[in-house]
């Protein structure tokens, strides 16, 4: 069943059943009752000038459903394997039995996609010929159980992955959650998406995302609507990767594949209470990935366990199929030959991996006046549980020296700064220092952005790799010009277009060029950009001077948003700790559940960053997290599907089932 998403009209009415409409009085988070019913923003009422039309309208809409109610969206029958939370190393173990086919698993998912999904919003559309697929699987597998061979390390593993993602399954379009996209029709896959397939991986669907990935705050686009949280439908999952966030969450798909610019796999993995990796730049591929910013891009694995997670983040590091060692269509990845690799990083799942570790807390970012009391809490018991299970956490680490300026890297900015655009920070505390480096000494010195605002990375990278896509779509100003974007992303759209500096990437790396614009950081890679090749050095080198292993802080300081909450600035903060550090020093870091949040009922999370490709330290010490905590829980909205329920009480009118009241 292939569901298509071409609108620029109402994209979603969310419909409950009879019994459930009944059951739609509001209430606070409890056990039974998630959501609240409302129109959050009546943007309908807002000229267009002002980003307000219909369309927006309709997608903030969103509806209360309990958790009794919710059992009765599915009940198309009791799945062969029950897939709710279930990971790859126990589908596997049911194939080896015999209990399990890959036409039945795959179906599992459709399942509950079909049935759920109308909810979220977060699939696309699921691969039309996904069914042939798997029934060649199936005879794969008879084969193997048949000989007592090792199944493929992603045998029949259904993904779920990001709609920016090139893959040949199916026919279908990479739309990077825009209309203009629509026709993107991939003339090879990805290369993170060739080499799952080659572990054996099954493309099941195209997960919905934030238009261009511009957005971290929200999911939402012109190809597929707005992506709704699973823990409580009324709030956002981040943004980008929304979509393939919610879906893994929700179970709809065993694993996930997202992408991050400064947050898109950490930020949603977060909001949705799940392992997400950003690797080090140059540890994995970006070839037939649309871009946001490619100096700072990354794709990578949105998993419910750190296992699954290390699994597929072993078969996105396999670069046997190029006899380069790194792949000519991402030249960043030549790095990789630099540094020694494991061939599994599953060999770091020790649940004792805690022991010995020494973990700084960068306590600047955690202590932000601005957080949440709860996620405070939670991640004071984070610290604590790290303690109990052996590692030792030392507080306060901070980034130590800066040969291009005379102060140091702390988290914030003084509120007497003035950034390179004139802007003065004065948030009544500290401003957090959302990447920024400060260069020049005394009066002269300034907070500098590391990537600047002049630098038109987007609108370069993008045409470039439009050149040679499938679309009609071949630059930024025939977009534009023909309206193919959401209002949403208008001012991300024209920014780059109109912008008064006529710089391009090749002049500002030019350091003449740069400096004679005012500028120290310039528009480059982590390896000539000279502010992010000064935080880069100065963090590894702070890290050893600590003897850490690794550094911690919340993932986001505040809960996911509600959904009408959508502008930069909003009316509650937005608490996204991911933009800085990691995307501008090309280290790799990983979130983990840190327990539901008290109140609402969603998810809080802890990151953890490493030095630049150090990622099996972080999944050690991150599966030591998960194991002594435990605190991955499912939204409690999105149960097994069952056979119908046939009772004499009240029967619904939606789909000619009774129910069970």
């Amino acid at each position: 069943m292939a569901r298509v998403g071409v609108c620029t009209c109402v994209l979603l009415a969310l419909t409950t059943f009879a019994s459930a409409a009944a059951q739609t009085t509001a209430a606070p988070f409890n056990a039974t009752l998630l959501g609240t019913v409302s129109t959050f923003i009546n943007v309908s009422g807002i000229p267009s000038s002002a980003g307000g039309n219909n369309f927006l309208y309709d997608n903030y809409n969103a509806e209360m459903i309990t958790k009794r109610s919710a059992q009765m969206y599915c009940q198309t029958g009791a799945p062969a394997f029950p897939v709710v939370e279930t990971t790859i190393q126990a589908a596997h173990e049911a194939m080896m039995a015999g209990n399990l086919t890959c036409s039945q698993l795959v179906s599992s998912y459709i399942q509950r996609i079909s049935a759920y999904d109308r909810l979220t919003n977060s699939v696309r559309l699921v691969v039309p010929d996904i069914m042939s697929t798997a029934a060649t699987m199936d005879t794969q597998l008879a084969a193997i159980v048949a000989n007592g061979t090792d199944l493929p390390l992603l045998f029949c593993v259904p993904i779920l992955v990001k709609d920016n993602f090139d893959a040949l399954d199916g026919g279908v379009a990479t739309a990077n959650g825009a209309v203009a996209l629509l026709d993107n029709m991939p003339k090879m896959d990805s290369t993170e998406v060739a080499q799952a397939k080659a572990k054996g991986a099954i493309i099941l669907a195209h997960g919905n995302m934030a238009e261009w990935a511009f957005t971290n705050a929200i999911s939402i686009g012109s190809a597929y609507g707005v992506v709704r949280n699973p823990y409580s439908l009324d709030r956002s999952t981040a943004g980008s990767s929304g979509g393939p966030a919610a879906g893994a969450a929700a179970s709809y798909a065993m694993i996930s594949m997202g992408t991050d610019t400064g947050n898109s796999i950490r930020g949603p993995s977060g909001h949705q209470g799940l392992v997400g990796l950003r690797s080090s730049i140059g540890q994995t591929s970006r070839a037939g990935i649309i871009p946001l910013q490619l100096n700072r891009d990354i794709g990578g694995p949105i998993g419910r366990t750190v296992s699954d997670v290390a699994t597929l983040f072993t078969a996105l590091t396999d670069f046997s199929m190029f006899p380069e060692g790194f792949d000519p269509r991402d030249p960043v990845t030549a790095f990789r030959l630099n540094y020694t690799h494991p061939s599994n990083y599953t060999q770091f799942l020790n649940p004792n991996g805690l022991k010995g570790k020494r973990i700084g807390v960068i306590s600047s970012i955690a202590n932000n006046p601005n957080n949440d009391a709860d996620v405070n809490a939670h991640f004071a018991q984070a610290i604590a549980d790290l303690t109990a299970a052996g590692a030792t956490v030392v507080e306060n680490f901070t980034i130590v020296g800066n040969s291009l300026g005379d102060k140091e890297w702390s988290g914030y900015i003084p509120i007497t700064s003035t950034a390179d655009n004139g802007t003065v920070y004065n948030t009544g505390a500290f401003g957090f220092n959302n990447g920024s480096w400060y260069t020049g000494n005394g009066s002269a010195g300034k907070w500098e952005s590391i990537s600047q605002d002049i630098c038109p990375n987007f609108r370069e990278d993008l045409e470039t790799y439009l050149s040679t896509s499938g679309s009609n779509s071949r630059t930024l100003l025939q977009i534009y010009e023909e309206g193919l974007y959401h209002p949403s992303v208008t001012q991300s759209i024209t920014g780059p277009l109109f912008a008064p500096s006529n710089f391009s990437t090749a002049d500002v790396l030019q350091q003449p060029s740069s400096k004679a614009a005012g500028f120290v950081c310039t528009c480059g890679e982590f390896y000539n950009n000279p502010c992010r090749m000064e935080i880069r050095a100065r963090l590894i080198e702070s890290m050893d001077a600590m003897n850490l292993d690794a550094f911690i802080y919340p993932g986001w300081g505040n809960p996911p948003r509600l959904i009408g909450d959508l502008s930069q600035s909003g009316n509650t903060p937005l608490g996204d700790f991911s933009q800085g550090l990691l995307p501008a020093t090309g280290a790799p870091g990983i979130v983990v559940p840190m327990g539901l949040h008290d109140t609402l009922g969603t998810p809080t999370t802890l990151q953890i960053g490493a030095r630049p490709f150090n990622e099996s330290t972080l999944i050690e010490i991150a599966y030591g997290y998960e194991q002594a905590t435990m605190h991955r829980a499912a939204p409690q909205l999105f149960p097994e599907c069952t056979d119908p329920v046939m009772t004499t009480g009240p029967s619904s009118t939606s789909m000619g089932v009774a129910t069970s009241g």
